[in-house]
């Protein structure tokens, strides 16, 4: 079946529901057409009930999508852009996304999930695969709810504002995924399956590998030269780190378990270089998680990004804003990203 089927969230169960009055929940690439209806009818009720456990009112809709890649690629975003959704495959691999999108010059969020982990929303005696759906559909109600706070708070900004520099931009790239998924799986945790065990695989796998990676694109960066091109490259880098620190330390908060009794976490930070940048983040987090929704300005988020900046700098990036609001980056040669000495 080539055509998407679309079918409208029943609007007169669960008066509680935070979410839209209708939202469409659209499914595509399916063969079975029945099917398609079916399961775009359960996560429609799914996503009602989870609107009784978050605020789904900055909800655009639902897309369902055997064809994930090729779905967030099409997804109409209300707005000019040249950046192209694409879902995360490297040691993670990502399975939904809720993106922002503009309707109307008004923020909304779309949630679309790779329909093959919603699935068994069609078969509920499969008990871990419903588990692992509602959990995938928690967390990008998470994604809904964290978004509309910040927008209220902060009007037109998110998609409609530019931060000023390119560093300055880079920077608010950070702190948005990073605060972002502390926030979301702190309220998301423990609907479902439980994630605890993956992100702590995924934190300590990712800081296992940070270092070598940001090597490679400094030695990259000797041939190819670009500033511009290694600023994003270290902050991306080192803000997946701190994201997925966020994800582990955000879970854990939400089911009120302190890291240092996760004792692999432990005991892998121990006398690690890792360790004070992970205690502030835990601390940058918790501070802007003090005034949730209510925020007057966004000082406390900028706590994420004196954290990258200082990550930035340990990788070897020395950045100076100059007098007239330029950036100087003096990137000096080290054993690990000196030329002649890596052959």
């Amino acid at each position: 079946m080539d055509d998407p089927q679309n079918t409208s969230a029943d609007t007169t169960k669960k008066a509680t529901s935070k979410t839209p009055q209708q939202f469409a929940v659209q499914a595509r690439g399916f063969n079975d057409a029945d099917m398609a209806t079916r399961l775009a009818v359960e996560v429609g009720q799914a996503v009602r009930v989870l609107g009784e456990r978050f605020d789904l009112s900055g909800l655009d809709g639902v897309t369902l999508a055997v064809d994930y890649n090729q779905a967030l690629l099409d997804l109409d975003r209300g707005y000019e852009t040249n950046v192209k959704l694409t879902a995360t495959n490297s040691h993670v691999v990502g399975v939904a996304m809720t993106p922002g999108v503009l309707r109307d010059g008004t923020l909304k969020s779309h949630i679309v999930v790779n329909a093959g982990h919603v699935f068994p929303l069609l078969d509920l005696d499969d008990t871990e695969g419903v588990a692992h759906a509602i959990h995938v559909l928690a967390h990008e109600c998470g994604h809904v709810q964290v978004t509309n706070a910040f927008d209220r708070c902060f009007p037109n900004v998110l998609l409609r504002q530019k931060n000023g520099s390119m560093l300055e931009n880079i920077q608010w790239q950070v702190i948005f995924a990073v605060w972002d998924e502390f926030a979301v799986t702190s309220i998301s945790a423990g609907i479902g399956e439980s994630q605890t065990e993956a992100y702590e695989n995924t934190f300590i796998h990712d800081l296992a590998e940070a270092d070598e990676r940001s090597n490679r694109l400094l030695l990259n960066y000797q041939e190819h030269g670009s500033v511009d091109q290694i600023l994003s490259e270290i902050y991306g880098c080192y803000g997946n780190l701190l994201k997925f620190a966020a994800y582990h330390l955000g879970n854990l908060d939400g089911l009120g378990i302190r890291w240092q009794d996760s004792e692999r976490t432990d005991s892998t930070l121990k006398d690690h270089w890792f360790l004070p940048y992970f205690e502030r983040l835990q601390t940058a987090c918790l501070e802007i998680a003090k005034n949730y929704g209510e925020w007057e300005n966004k000082d406390s988020f900028t706590l994420i990004a004196d954290i990258i900046d200082d990550l930035v700098e340990r990788a070897g990036l020395l950045i100076e804003i100059m007098g007239d609001g330029s950036l100087y980056v003096d990137i000096p040669y080290t054993p690990e990203t000196d030329p002649l000495l890596c052959k």
